[in-house]
């Protein structure tokens, strides 16, 4: 838990602020962004949890234009200026905090410069009024069903191997929206659950998906592909996990995935490091069941955290597969740049540790706006309406936790 950063970096295709706690903004011109958080992130060899501070936030899925060249499809959608004029990525540069210790059941407060424990105020455990309304996808069946079919061609043209399409759930709220991560947590535990607040931007989240963790010289993600539904019936889950785990179709889609996590790892990795600890267990949550593998390297000496980051980001399990053409084509279908969604939620420690979450089963809000988003993986012989209901499947925790705050 963190309070008042240092500073807050905010990161854009062509540059950079930094706004201190008197509110002073300098702004740096720069393309990479991530150079500058890494600038600021002051070191210390005190390996004794994975985060002793350090640059903590969120990075856009539209960052990957930074590194890669996405052509930029949505300037017809208004809504899109935003792909200018917001950043692509903010974070709080945090020199004290909180650590909750979930195992020993303890909290630790831990300073760099000043000892601000003081300031801690023990908040209520209640919570203010939250109201919703209006929530309505960008896309229908119909409209749907249309960009399906499109990605399907590419897939049969043998472009691509598999595409991720998303469609997203915006609505009018305002209010306490801790009283939605209060019903989130509740609704949908999950191994990330987060919530932050930068000014009038509020991410909430219960991902079940680690992008990237790089802890001393170790790299790990975890690929998520294969879902089957868990309920209070022990049969009915055992009989799911075996009917994923002998689905050819998900074997295939999660096959491929595991290799680009492969691929993607031993970029930044020493040679024939890169090994999988874990291949397509099937790992149960609160309401579903994941089949999931652990992909591990050890981090060449000539790469760091940051370097990891972009050679990993964004997951193939929110994009596809080959993972550049598969983006290509989400900018031209999808009617709107997703922003944060699909992006990545974590930090870059003081120590050389980062820890990031898939921003998915997350809640995005501005104001009194905000939205939803949830895609299904598109391969060659889906059928356009269990993708759409799968959408709303992933979407149901979040739109239920919003639904039942304003209760």
């Amino acid at each position: 838990m963190g309070f008042d950063p240092e500073f807050v970096v905010k990161g854009y295709y062509n540059k950079v602020t930094i706004q201190d706690r008197n509110n002073s903004i300098k702004t740096i011109s720069t393309t990479e962004p991530l150079n500058t958080i890494k600038d600021l992130v002051q070191k210390t060899n005190d390996q004794s949890y994975r985060y002793l501070g350090g640059a903590v936030g969120i990075i856009n899925y539209d960052a990957i234009r930074l590194w890669e060249k996405i052509p930029k499809d949505h300037s017809k959608n208004m809504n899109d200026k935003t792909i200018i004029t917001e950043p692509i990525m903010e974070f709080g540069i945090y020199n004290d905090g909180i650590l909750f210790d979930n195992k020993q059941k303890k909290s630790l407060y831990f300073y760099y410069d000043k000892n601000r424990v003081d300031e801690i105020k023990i908040s209520e455990s209640k919570f203010d009024k939250f109201t919703i309304s209006d929530i309505k996808p960008n896309l229908n069946e119909d409209r749907f069903t249309k960009i399906v079919d499109k990605a399907k061609k590419y897939i049969y043209d043998g472009d691509i191997f598999q595409v991720v399409l998303s469609r997203k759930f915006s609505f009018r709220a305002d209010g306490d929206y801790l009283k939605v991560y209060q019903k989130l947590r509740s609704l949908n535990p999950s191994p990330y659950l987060y919530h932050m607040k930068m000014n009038e931007k509020i991410v909430i989240g219960s991902s079940p998906e680690m992008l990237l963790r790089v802890t001393n010289d170790q790299v790990e993600t975890f690929p998520i592909a294969g879902t089957r539904k868990v309920t209070d019936d022990e049969v009915f889950n055992q009989r799911m996990k075996e009917e994923l785990i002998s689905d050819e179709k998900e074997l295939a889609e999660h096959t491929m995935l595991v290799d680009l996590g492969r691929n993607d790892v031993g970029k930044v990795c020493d040679y024939g490091t890169v090994h999988v600890k874990e291949l397509m267990e099937v790992k149960k949550f609160s309401h579903v069941q994941h089949m999931v593998t652990h992909v591990v390297g050890k981090l060449s000496k000539k790469y760091d955290m940051y370097d990891a980051f972009k050679a990993i980001f964004p997951a193939g399990t929110v994009s596809g597969a080959p993972k550049v053409r598969a983006m290509e084509i989400i900018s031209e279908l999808e009617p709107e740049s997703r922003g944060p969604y699909a992006g990545a939620v974590g930090y870059f420690s003081f120590n050389g540790c980062c820890d990031f979450a898939i921003a998915i089963r997350s809640i995005f809000a501005d104001g009194k706006s905000g939205f939803v988003q949830a895609g299904a993986g598109i391969v060659f012989d889906s059928i356009p309406k269990n993708e759409l209901k799968e959408t709303e499947h992933k979407a149901n925790a979040m739109l239920t936790a919003l639904r039942e705050a304003s209760k």
